[in-house]
Parts: structure tokens; C-alpha cells; sequence
């Protein structure tokens, strides 16, 4: 089941998964615990809930619920299974699905990749297609991301004037004389790709050699949506400075993540890690493997 099928089950709603059903293998020993803690790929989440025969899993993204799955122990991991309301399955209201990304009994695994903890998530053939990682507060998080992988670095405008924003300060200079605090935009609860600096805003968009930066105007008739109101403010990256791409050697990435790159630079990477053939370290084949269904879609949407 891909993420468009999931948008499909959302009718189902966000239910109180409580005890669920005495269904499959009960763990045998301790496994990290995963009760209470909130997973994410930058865009869905889900909290874990411990029941007899393994966790119950509910979420959705910030605008909307509807995912419902089981997270049933394994001696390598974890499966996923169907999920349920927490009713007895005589009770009229009792619902029970599996709405979520990939297939039901996909594998699972917690992994401590370059030192950071991480679920990766394995179709039938062994192929990655999902990685999440713990979040106290995912809006945060999502944020997090647009500042790093789509607006952070050095660049200049046409004229020459620098221009540089900083991801870990949400701050941009050269580009407004009195202010630097970015306010990112929200439109339908998820994060945008625009930002508000004074009394302008921005559309981002992340170009293989730079930004293109369009001013926008909240529009009158909805307030989530924002206009085109003036000329695309370009800028081009400075060699060198903030080349996001190189991650994909150090660190494993969400597919929300890859996501904030442009199509050029999705493509330069992938091949990169093709190129590294059996000499590929597991961050590196996990990162390949999502950059090949993106890289697939990218040329989709042509």
C-alpha cells in the first residue's frame, strides 16, 4: 500500500487504539521499548502502544489521521500486521485495518546508524522503502527539515550581493536590510516551503544549482493558500557551501528529507551510490534503495 492508498483509508478516522487482539507472536525477550514514542518519516507519524501480541500503532500527519497498524515482535524485528480500534470484535463499532505505507508484513527494523536510532522499514524483497526517526514534537521536526535540506547555504544574487540562510539560527541575510528571523508558513497544518521575513513572504523553490525564491501574498479567499505576487528573486549556491548531497554517505535520510532536493541533484545522488557498487556501507544501500522509487517517480512525473 503506497502513501496515496493511505490517504484512501483516512475515512476510518483517529480511533483510541486501546488492548488490541491476542494475534500473533508474543515477545520472548526485551526489545528496545517502543511504548509511548512517537515515530516519523518527516511527513507521517506514529506512537506505539503495547499490547498482548506486540504494539499497536496509530498516527497520521499533522493535518490529518488514519493510520492504524500492528508492529508484531519477530526474532530479527518486527512485522507489521493489522491494527484495531481496541474493541471486542463483537461490538458494532469494531474496526480493524492495516492504513499505511507499504504492504502488511513488512519487516521493521531499529537500527543505531552512525549514532543515531532509526526504524527502517524492509518490503517482501528485502528492499528499504521507508525510514523513521523518534520525534518529541513533529512539527518540529518537519521544520527542521525545510530549513536543512531545502533552504540551508550560501548563495548570491544576480548583482552579486550574498545572500545566506542559516538552518540552525532560521535566520536569512542579504536578502532584507531589517530583518533576518524567518517565520516558516503552514498551508493545511504542513509545512510549505514558504517563509514569512517581515512584512514579505517566499515561495522555495530548491533548483540543482540554487534557489528560486517567489514573493507570495496570502490570498483573500482562502487563507491557506498563497498567490504569486512579483518577480522570482534567483540565487545561485556558492561551490561548496552547505552540499546537502554529501549525507547521503554519513547519514541515513528520510524519503521526506531526499524529498526537499531537486530532481537533478536526486539523480546525482543516486548515481553516486550506484557507482559504489558492493563497496556501498548500509547507510549508503538504504539511501539508494529510496532514491531509486524517488528517482522512478521524478521521471513519472515528466
Amino acid at each position: 500500500m503506497n502513501k496515496k492508498t493511505l490517504l484512501a483509508c483516512l475515512a476510518i478516522g483517529i480511533m483510541a487504539l486501546g488492548a488490541c487482539q491476542n494475534q500473533g507472536k508474543k515477545t520472548n525477550e526485551e526489545k528496545m521499548d517502543i511504548a509511548g514514542k512517537t515515530w516519523t518519516d518527516g511527513l507521517y507519524f506514529f506512537t506505539a502502544t503495547k499490547c498482548d501480541s506486540g504494539f499497536n500503532c496509530e498516527g497520521g500527519s499533522t493535518h490529518e489521521g488514519g493510520i492504524m497498524f500492528r508492529l508484531v515482535p519477530t526474532d530479527e524485528g518486527y512485522v507489521t500486521a493489522k491494527g484495531n480500534n481496541g474493541l471486542a470484535k463483537n461490538d458494532s463499532n469494531y474496526v480493524e485495518a492495516y492504513c499505511f505505507t507499504g504492504e502488511e508484513g513488512d519487516k521493521f527494523l531499529l537500527k543505531e546508524l552512525n549514532e543515531k536510532t532509526v526504524f527502517v522499514q524492509y518490503n517482501k524483497d528485502n528492499k528499504a522503502v521507508a525510514v523513521y526517526v523518534p520525534t518529541s514534537d513533529i512539527h518540529q521536526t518537519m521544520n527542521a527539515d525545510v530549513l536543512r535540506y531545502l533552504f540551508s547555504g550560501e548563495y548570491t544574487k544576480e548583482d552579486g550581493t550574498k545572500v545566506v540562510f542559516d538552518a540552525t539560527k532560521a535566520e536569512v541575510t542579504g536578502l532584507n536590510a531589517e530583518k533576518t528571523a524567518l517565520e516558516l508558513i503552514d498551508s493545511y497544518d504542513l509545512p510549505s516551503g514558504s517563509f514569512k521575513l517581515g512584512n514579505e513572504a517566499f515561495n522555495v523553490q530548491r533548483m540543482d544549482d540554487g534557489l528560486t525564491l517567489q514573493p507570495i501574498k496570502q490570498s483573500k479567499e482562502d487563507e491557506e493558500v498563497w498567490d504569486d505576487a512579483g518577480k522570482p528573486i534567483v540565487l545561485k549556491r556558492v561551490q561548496g557551501s552547505e552540499d546537502q548531497t554529501g549525507n547521503v554517505s554519513k547519514d541515513v535520510l528520510t524519503t521526506s528529507q531526499l524529498s526537499l532536493f531537486s530532481k537533478g541533484e536526486r539523480q546525482k545522488m543516486l548515481e553516486s551510490l550506484k557507482a559504489k557498487g558492493d563497496k556501498a556501507s548500509e547507510i549508503e544501500a538504504i539511501n539508494l534503495q529510496l532514491l531509486e522509487v524517488l528517482v522512478a517517480n521524478d521521471a513519472d512525473s515528466e
